[in-house]
Formats: C-alpha cells, structure tokens, sequence
C-alpha cells in the first residue's frame, strides 16, 4: 500500500502537534510556515504579522487543560502561564519530537487548489507548486481580522481584537 503524501500548513500548535501525530504513524509530510519559527499566535512579535499575542498575555486556560497528553507541562509554571511560558513549552515540545527538521520556515502557501482525483495542489511563496494527495490547514484563526459592514455610519473609532 502507498502511504499518502500530506502538506501542512501552519506550525503552531495545531500544525506541530498534527506533524507529531503523522510522524508516529511513520507518515511523510512537508510542513510549511510562513514566519521564520513556529508558534503562531504565540509567538509574540511575530515577524510574520499575523499573531495578536501581546507583551501581558496569559492564556485563560489552566496549565492542566492546555498540557499535551504526551509532554506533561512543568509542574513550576503558574495556573494561567504567560506567553513566554507557553512558547517555550510549544519550542520543548518541537524539539523533544524532533519536529524541527521537518518545517520549511518564511515558506508561504500561497494557493491550494482541488484536483478532480481528489488531490492537492499547492502554490508556496517560492514559486514551486507540488502535489499532495492530503492538505492539513492549520494557518490559525486570528490573523485575518473581519470587521462587519452595518449601515449607517459610525464616526467613532473602531478596531478588531487582532490589533
């Protein structure tokens, strides 16, 4: 049997965490971010533009809940850890994994397209397309801020929570 080829896009959480579950099943992948390290909305300054991590941020889940089931958090950290903290761990966690390696870094996906055999098609910022035969996004969710269109006007000033 033919073992798929994947694509993941994005390596935050959600993009790292699939590399590791791909990776125990001995299944390839090529992951693609768009900054020059992973983390996502966590990754604080992220040069990418695309996080609204801020300087106090602290996650409003407990160290209990946000743990990964296979990389325990440190038992030293606060209920509610900082940004800081958790970037940190997300950076222990790619590494202990060996996940690293595996991430082409300032690498955009700039179009994926459908093919009639089910198939990917997959335009990165290099100018290379390659062919998939599964795509994982998992580009996160606060970094195309949508603000809604009300008739009217309002002249006061308005803002997304991404800014």
């Amino acid at each position: 049997m033919t073992k798929p080829s994947i694509c993941i896009i994005g390596a935050g959480c959600s993009g790292f965490t699939m590399a590791k579950r791909l990776k125990d099943h001995g299944l390839a992948y090529d992951q693609f971010e768009a900054s020059d390290d992973i983390g996502g909305n966590w990754y604080y300054k992220n040069p990418n533009g695309m996080s609204a991590c801020y300087q106090s941020l602290h996650i409003d889940t407990s160290k209990y809940r946000l743990a990964f089931e296979d990389y325990p958090v440190p038992d030293d950290w606060p209920d509610f850890p900082h940004h800081a903290e958790l970037l940190q761990y997300f950076h222990d966690y790619v590494d202990h994994f060996g996940l690293r390696e595996a991430i082409s870094f300032n690498t955009r996906v700039e179009e994926a397209t459908r093919r009639s055999d089910g198939g990917w098609d997959v335009t990165l910022s290099t100018g290379e397309t390659r062919s998939y035969d599964a795509l994982i996004v998992a580009n996160g969710h606060h970094w195309d801020p949508r603000t809604p269109d009300y008739p009217g006007s309002f002249d006061g000033y308005q803002m997304h929570s991404h800014d």
